[in-house]
């Protein structure tokens, strides 16, 4: 599968998961930027 409909659909579940405060901002950007590079995605989304 493309890795940047993947990246799409972990972007729309950690907004989610920043919705419920479950985690911040600044810790799902960090771990949108880990997730990005590991899997070689080309376009990237803002949370």
């Amino acid at each position: 599968m493309d890795p940047n409909i993947n990246y799409y659909g972990i972007v729309i579940l950690l907004r989610k998961l920043r919705e419920c405060g479950i985690f911040t901002e600044k810790e799902l950007r960090k771990i949108a930027a880990r997730i990005a590079a590991d899997s070689g995605v080309e376009v990237v989304f803002f949370l």
